[in-house]
């Protein structure tokens, strides 16, 4: 079996006019897929990356208007965080959150110096110093945004789980999908990459009230597993578990399998095709982009949406 890292996470957005503008103009993302949910093509599915949106640097939205303010608590997760290359990159968000009056907390994260911030959704995000830690060599820079490159969010770091029980989520990511314990951290930490933080989980244990959906909440991280060859082996693996799996799915830019384990959902998803099956690097983002089973209804879906 073969999981190399983190593909993407999803979350929900009361309003994708004001999701794009801040992760593009504050962040420095690039809107890589303008789409809509497959599962409901009346809401817009929006994807932020790198220049090509390489899986592993992911963000992505589901537009809901009418949501209402999510509970934050335990079974969730719980909050993500993104590489930056080095201290002089975190003073330079430092100054740029302040410029654009979002505030921030400096602290400690897995022994790395980061900070802390939430978008206008309510979502947490952390930007975490990489240092010398390896990235995936599939990753680019945006050379769509004003941040200079030397300052660039490099794409997703350590996604936290806070879970009541956290021995069989601790269970699931090492015997089944082979991650390992990182040492020296106070957190409880998986990794696929000792040398790297691009594939880790933090496993917090917290009891109270379960997390309830609403605006900022994340709903699924979804896994990178390259190939079709490889996805195929995680659903035979999967499908020798307690639960129903969704069985693969052809998402057209990727093909995906979803399993819930301990009240996450997580999600496997192939690096290919990607983005650029059918749209040039340079238009990437630029018009709604449909898979070609929605095609025929785009005069229907584009009239349910609003511009961006």
């Amino acid at each position: 079996m073969n999981i190399i890292g983190h593909h993407h996470i999803s979350m929900y957005t009361k309003n994708a006019q004001q999701n794009k503008a801040f992760y593009t103009q504050i962040l420095g993302l690039r809107l890589v897929e303008k789409s809509v949910n497959q599962d409901n093509p009346s809401m817009y599915h929006l994807f932020f990356g790198d220049e090509i949106g390489s899986a592993g640097t992911l963000l992505s939205f589901f537009e809901i208007p009418n949501l209402g303010k999510p509970r934050r608590g335990t079974d969730s997760i719980y909050r993500l965080s993104l590489l930056i290359p080095d201290n002089a990159s975190l003073e330079y968000f430092k100054q740029r959150l302040s410029k654009y009056k979002v505030p921030w907390e400096g602290l400690t994260y897995l022994n790395q110096s980061a900070l802390s911030f939430k978008d206008m959704d309510g979502l947490e995000v952390l930007l975490i110093v990489n240092d010398t830690y390896q990235t995936p060599q599939a990753w680019r820079k945006n050379p769509y945004s004003d941040i200079p490159q030397q300052y660039q969010i490099l794409g997703m770091g350590p996604v936290e789980l806070r879970v009541r029980e956290a021995k069989p989520t601790i269970e699931f990511l090492t015997s089944t999908l082979q991650y390992q314990i990182r040492p020296n951290t106070d957190e409880t930490t998986l990794t696929l990459d000792s040398n790297g933080l691009y594939s880790d989980f933090v496993i917090v244990e917290q009891q109270g009230e379960r997390a309830r959906p609403g605006q900022g909440y994340i709903h699924h991280i979804a896994v990178n597993t390259p190939t079709d060859v490889d996805l195929d082996a995680v659903y035979h693996k999967i499908e020798q578990l307690p639960k129903s799996n969704s069985g693969i799915i052809d998402r057209y830019f990727f093909k995906s399998l979803y399993y819930r384990q301990n009240k996450i959902l997580y999600e496997f998803a192939t690096a290919d095709p990607g983005f650029t099956i059918d749209t040039r690097i340079e238009e990437l983002g630029q018009s709604l982009n449909l898979p070609d089973f929605l095609e025929h209804q785009r005069k229907e879906i584009e009239s349910n949406l609003h511009d961006l």
